[in-house]
């Protein structure tokens, strides 16, 4: 959870105790005295008893509660879903920083393999039938690559692909999350790029 989120949580609730503090002119139980009455086992001096929210109270306060969540989850929901496709985002490249690193390094073909056919599964980086790394997917986020496209990574630290290979992670839930390309150059160097302005194109932001 974000430093974001979490800050909205908090506004959220300080809100809503500052609401119902205003209505009922205090934030908390109130104290008052009450007559012994016959039978009753008396206090010892100085100690009331106290008196919790009434019914039509507590109701006043469901209400505001819910109405305050509904105007809420909106923005929570949207920055939630923006930060499951932010990391994501740089757990892929992460992977493919490690996977050019291993590949100078062993002087091989190191390949991210997509789990099932689908990056959102989850991917590897393999080498000679080895696994070096794995990392899970989240169903949240979805990733989409060229079809019939490997990506890999020779001794020198290149795409074994003629071309430039792009990931796109978008958000599954929230369709106006602002969508994120992984663009990896031919010479191996991966960048992230985001869809600010909603065109659809990450290169011109």
């Amino acid at each position: 959870m974000t430093a974001e989120l979490l800050g909205g949580v908090a506004v959220f609730c300080m809100l809503g105790i500052a609401v119902i503090g205003k209505i009922f002119g205090h934030a908390a139980p109130k104290a008052i005295p009450i007559p012994a009455e016959a039978g009753a086992v008396a206090l010892p001096a100085g100690v009331r008893r106290e008196h919790g929210f009434t019914m039509p109270e507590l109701m006043v306060t469901v209400g505001i509660v819910a109405i305050l969540a509904a105007v809420a989850a909106p923005p929570l929901m949207s920055m939630i879903a923006a930060q499951r496709v932010k990391t994501a985002t740089f757990d892929l490249y992460s992977a493919m920083s490690y996977a050019r690193s291993e590949a100078i390094k062993r002087n091989a073909v190191v390949t991210i393999a997509p789990r099932n056919g689908a990056f959102t599964n989850g991917y590897d980086l393999v080498v000679g039938g080895a696994v070096l790394r794995s990392q899970q997917g989240s169903p949240e986020v979805s990733i989409s690559a060229p079809a019939g496209v490997t990506l890999a990574f020779d001794g020198y630290g290149r795409l074994t692909a003629p071309a430039r290979y792009q990931l796109e992670l978008t958000s599954g839930q929230v369709t106006t999350t602002p969508k994120r390309c992984l663009v990896i150059s031919s010479t191996g160097r991966p960048t992230i790029q985001v869809d600010n302005n909603h065109d659809g194109n990450c290169i011109n932001g």
